[in-house]
């Protein structure tokens, strides 16, 4: 690359706007904006391009293609290249999972340039019984390297909602009620020796309930504002490169929960040693287990076993990842004290076509409930969805999905089972 000119590679999966972002950034038009293919002429290029100049040099940017007979490029592209934007789309069953795909396959990249991941969804929901429903989610991350040794890391993460979240501890899975949520993560990596480093890390959470004056939640069916939380937690991590796929883990937790309201306020420290394994160039696993000592402000202390692991298969046109973890969780039912739950999860994304996309997740718990004067046992709840996307241009893609939900009884408060169907025209800009 010539002397003075700066290359930024965009990945990301199909329809998250790679073309639209280089498109808005680019002062000399784009790839996208060519007539390529018309009249009989040459056939559109693979990968979008588009460039524009800042103190009198040019910076070049390029779209890494996403059909898998365009892998080859992905190592092109990413030669000499100074920085990595991952966009995502947040309508796909599990963005984490694709966040995490894109930076270990220019993983390279990512550690000598600087990496941002960016989400930015705004959903409108018309219900046919005249119930109008109104979500919405920002996220952003950075990666910075200070030195050789040293790097930063950021993730902000908002969202609104009004349905029960499943795949996550949020609030009550009975209640439909506004709320927001909020995590965010800052850690900071410093590399004592080529196998060995340790990371720094805290993690903030705020869990925001809107109610009525009265105190109770719009349906009037439970007060959520109980729920009103702040989570800290601080993280000691140590790692060791045992070979060039293989790293073992070590890991101290410290999380602090403190309710506006609610007399649940605890804390807890956890002690979990672990392995993040690569079996093959697209087939990863990361595990972690230990003891988590909960202390109550009401009632004692407890210990129970922790566990988390993961299971990922990434290629450049589909990923399968499944997720499990057992331990402590804010409890949600309303009195109970405590929570244990066993959590897990299989998200598939698979693209049919370049242009059509499938989206399938399955998500379970089981929630054992103890402590207080509410209603205490267990309870289950199965959550699936399944769903296509097509790409009609840059812009503009159609999209039709599936949910079920099963939610089991606990006590007296009654399950439910819900089927809801959606399909529109999504709009990138």
């Amino acid at each position: 690359m010539p002397t003075g000119e700066t290359k930024i590679l965009f990945t990301g999966p199909t329809g998250a706007g790679k073309t639209t972002a280089i498109r808005a950034l680019s002062q000399v038009g784009s790839f996208a904006d060519s007539q390529f293919g018309e009249g009989g002429e040459a056939p559109p290029p693979p990968f979008d391009y588009g460039e524009y100049w800042q103190s009198g040099a040019p910076v070049r940017m390029y779209g890494a293609p996403e059909q898998k007979r365009f892998d080859f490029m992905w190592k092109v592209l990413a030669d000499e290249a100074m920085g990595l934007v991952v966009l995502l789309d947040h309508h796909r069953p599990d963005p984490a999972a694709d966040a995490l795909r894109y930076v270990q396959s220019f993983d390279k990249l990512a550690r000598r340039g600087a990496c941002v991941v960016g989400v930015g969804r705004f959903s409108q929901y018309f219900d046919v019984s005249g119930q109008n429903e109104t979500a919405g989610n920002v996220t952003l991350s950075l990666t910075h390297n200070f030195s050789n040794r040293l790097s930063f890391y950021a993730s902000l993460y908002g969202t609104y909602q009004n349905q029960p979240n499943f795949q996550s501890n949020v609030g009550p899975e009975n209640v439909v009620s506004p709320f927001f949520d909020t995590v965010d993560i800052f850690s900071l990596t410093y590399h004592w020796t080529t196998r060995l480093s340790l990371v720094t890390s805290y993690t903030f959470e705020r869990v925001q309930y809107f109610s009525s004056p009265d105190g109770n939640s719009q349906n009037g069916v439970q007060n959520t504002l109980a729920q009103n939380r702040i989570q800290n937690t601080f993280s000691e991590q140590l790692q060791f490169n045992l070979t060039s796929r293989t790293v073992l883990v070590g890991e101290y937790r410290f999380e602090a929960i403190d309710y506006d309201t609610a007399p649940l306020n605890s804390t807890t420290n956890s002690v979990l040693a672990g392995i993040n394994h690569n079996l093959t160039e697209h087939l990863t696993v990361h595990v972690r287990g230990g003891e988590s000592f909960r202390s109550l402000e009401n009632e004692g202390n407890m210990a129970s076993p922790y566990f988390e692991g993961s299971l990922g298969y990434f290629s450049s046109n589909h990923s399968l990842n499944w997720m499990s973890s057992y331990g402590y969780e804010s409890p949600t039912a309303t009195g109970v004290t405590t929570t244990k739950t066993w959590r897990t999860g299989l998200t598939l994304t698979y693209d049919l076509t370049s242009r059509l996309s499938s989206t399938t997740g399955i998500y379970y718990h089981h929630d054992e409930n103890t402590g207080g004067t509410g209603s205490t046992g267990t309870q289950d709840t199965f959550d699936l969805t399944v769903g296509l996307r097509y790409t009609i241009n840059n812009r503009f893609s159609l999209h039709a999905d599936y949910n079920h939900t099963t939610l089991g009884s606990l006590g007296t408060t009654p399950g439910y089972s819900r089927n809801r169907y959606s399909a529109g025209l999504s709009y990138t800009y």
